[in-house]
């Protein structure tokens, strides 16, 4: 068809640089040089398009204009096509779009003729052909007026649609089309340059990518020289090579997440009612407030000056090359700069002896640039990486000699019986070592496997790989309870304060012909205090850790004593009379407060008059209920004799004054028990408390 729309050549930049993070997340860099007008198109996943639109960067370096950037509809294809009046899916050829369009206005050409009219339909003409028909078909056309004329589609060589919307319209079909056939469910961004010049366009992205992640090997010798090798492992499953590409891969985890931005948001708006016709709530806004034993080190442990020396003082001896190869280690630069990391061995072999597997590692060069702010890590691998679309590549970013100590590491609540065979490392590498796994190697043989959490540069870490069944280690546990050493009085009651001593006795025994470093963890208890004579030589957040050599065939016996606060209560407002024993003994011992002996002698003195006034109390309750019953007697004589019963009336009459005055008597005690009781929980409330000078025997 003729007048279509002239669209500019759409063009892609290549992927220069990519950064990965441990949170999911990917940045994306592409660089290159473009000339316009154009359209540069990007490519994303259904599940990326909401970060891409959340990141998208585009900058023009050398400056000019940058139109707006389109991207397609969230809608369906199904859908979007839907909103023509017409659908190419269901065209075949030209009789079907021809048959769609009735009613359009067009200038069809037959042979050197132009013909202009509007589309009113198709006809199907039987024709002879010699001895035989055919049928051919011919597009009907209104001409204006009342003639109405047909032409053959053989003779018809082109067809112009003369509205510009309907041409704009197959336009954008075919485009849509073209779309869906590129890949399915691909998201489409378009950025327009709309100047006539080559600049250079960066564009920059972020979007969800598989976490980078760290695996390591450790190579330990005879001599007890621990070799690391550390690899980062980049997946790219984007749907492009990664052709020569900046990877840096860092080690913090910013804050990240989805919003919807692709998909259209329609709010829901609230309907009201007509102005005036309803008056509006009443509506508070809310105040703004404003706001306002350290342990040292193990021994045994060698600096990394004089460890690497010597190491490369033993290669010079055993080859005689020279220095020139050998590359020291270089110290870290300050926060925030960059600086490279060599390989810090040459490439040299031995004499009459075959290189070993630790030998051999260490003739690998590493080149990684790193950077540092904060708590921000970052590894820039200094050689360009190709890793095809779905794969993945194992990158090295560490082949460094650090300082380490092979020992054994026993902790009762892993295994009651043996201690673990572990490496005591210190990041000597001036980087921060990313959490991953660790094989161990030793004399060429594979020990075991462990688990690296982030480690920042100079600081410690035990890894335990192995069960070390060359040591073994028997616990005993003992209790004492120490007696008093303190009195407290609180609110009624007395508090004898008692410790209480825990001791856990670590009897270690070295089976093997050589030396062993042996650390004991020793759980922490907050409600315990820590008084032995031998102390930790570091602390965890859970354990104490003590540090044991053991010669061959060595046996010790470690002693960890823990002392906790413990309490006994007596109740003072109406303790019985054991409880008074209690404190009638308590009274014998030597306070530091003669404040709390006096305490203690009116507690007694008040409640030794409570609890007789209480025994009257009882005695004359008794009494008057004997005097009850006497009287009942009686009744029940006069009742049986009547007017002989003269005797016993006056017994009545008698014992019932008796009764009275006895009833009084009882609300006199019961008086008085009364206010001596809130004067005596009035005098007990009181907070006092002493030292004992001479500790008691526990009773």
């Amino acid at each position: 068809m003729a007048n279509e729309a002239k669209s500019p050549n759409p063009a892609t930049i290549p992927l220069k640089r990519v950064t990965l993070y441990k949170h999911g997340i990917g940045h994306f860099e592409r660089r290159g040089k473009f000339k316009g007008p154009g359209e540069i198109e990007l490519l994303c996943g259904p599940e990326d398009i909401d970060d891409m639109l959340k990141s998208l960067l585009v900058l023009n370096v050398e400056g000019g204009g940058l139109a707006a950037v389109t991207y397609d509809s969230a809608k369906t294809l199904p859908a979007r096509l839907s909103e023509f009046g017409f659908d190419l899916r269901r065209c075949h050829g030209l009789l079907e779009l021809v048959a769609q369009i009735k009613g359009s206005p067009v200038t069809i050409k037959v042979g050197s003729t132009k013909v202009e009219g509007r589309v009113a339909g198709l006809d199907a003409v039987e024709q002879a052909v010699g001895e035989s028909k055919i049928i051919e078909q011919q597009l009907l056309l209104y001409c204006g007026g009342a003639s109405l004329k047909r032409y053959g589609f053989s003779a018809i060589s082109e067809i112009t649609l003369n509205d510009p919307h309907l041409a704009s319209e197959v336009q954008q079909q075919l485009e849509l089309l073209f779309q869906s056939i590129r890949k399915k469910d691909r998201k489409l961004l378009k950025v327009e340059l709309t100047e006539a010049i080559e600049r250079e366009v960066v564009i920059a992205y972020s979007i969800p990518n598989p976490i980078w992640k760290t695996s390591y090997r450790m190579v330990v010798d005879e001599g007890g020289r621990v070799l690391l090798q550390g690899t980062a492992i980049v997946d790219n499953v984007q749907d492009e090579d990664w052709q020569e590409v900046q990877i840096s891969l860092v080690s913090a985890a910013p804050v990240s997440f989805i919003q919807p931005l692709y998909d259209p948001v329609q709010p829901h708006r609230r309907k009201i009612q007509p102005q005036g016709h309803n008056s509006q709530d009443p509506y508070v806004a809310e105040r703004a407030h404003k706001f306002g034993d350290g342990f040292g080190q193990a021994e045994g442990m060698s600096s990394t000056n004089s460890f690497e020396l010597q190491l490369q003082e033993r290669f010079k001896a055993s080859k005689g090359a020279d220095d020139s190869g050998v590359q020291s280690v270089a110290a870290p630069a300050a926060a925030g700069a960059s600086w490279r990391r060599l390989g810090p061995l040459p490439n040299q072999s031995r004499e009459a002896e075959a290189v070993n597997v630790f030998d051999a590692a260490q003739l690998q060069n590493v080149e990684v640039e790193v950077s540092e702010s904060g708590e921000l890590f970052e590894y820039q691998i200094s050689l360009p990486v190709t890793i095809p679309r779905n794969s993945s590549a194992l990158i090295p970013i560490v082949n460094e000699l650090i300082e380490g100590e092979r020992i054994s590491l026993f902790n009762s609540g892993r295994n009651p019986r043996f201690p673990y065979a572990a490496l005591r490392l210190t990041n000597t590498t001036g980087l921060t070592l990313e959490s991953g796994p660790v094989t161990i190697l030793e004399t060429n043989a594979y020990a075991g496997e462990a688990l690296l959490d982030v480690l920042k540069k100079d600081d410690t870490r035990i890894l335990p790989f192995a069960l070390d069944q060359s040591v073994t280690v028997v616990v005993r546990d003992n209790f004492e309870r120490k007696p008093f050493w303190r009195v407290r009085a609180w609110q009624g009651f007395l508090y004898l304060d008692y410790k209480e001593e825990t001791q856990k006795t670590y009897n270690l025994e070295n089976l093997a012909d050589k030396d062993k470093i042996v650390y004991v963890e020793h759980p922490v208890q907050s409600t315990l205090s820590l008084v032995s004579q031998e102390k930790p030589v570091e602390v965890t957040e859970s354990f104490y850790r003590f540090r044991i050599p053991l010669k061959p065939k060595e046996a010790h016996s470690l002693s960890v004593v823990e002392e906790g606060q413990n309490y006994q209560t007596v109740r003072l407002e109406d303790f019985d009379s054991p409880d008074m024993a209690a404190v009638k003994w308590l009274m014998d011992q030597n306070f530091v407060d003669q404040q709390f002996h006096a305490f203690l002698k009116q507690v007694i003195e008040k409640r030794t008059v409570i609890r007789l006034l209480l025994e009257q109390r009882k005695a004359m309750h008794e009494h008057v209920a004997e005097l009850k019953s006497e009287q009942e007697r009686a009744r029940e004589n006069v009742r049986t004799l009547g007017t002989s019963a003269d005797r016993y009336k006056t017994a009545i009459d008698e014992t019932e004054d008796k009764i009275v005055a006895g009833i009084a008597k009882l609300n006199e005690l019961t008086g008085q028990i009364t206010e001596l009781r809130k004067d005596y929980i009035k005098f007990i409330g009181q907070t006092l408390q002493s030292d004992l000078l001479v500790q008691m025997a526990t009773t």
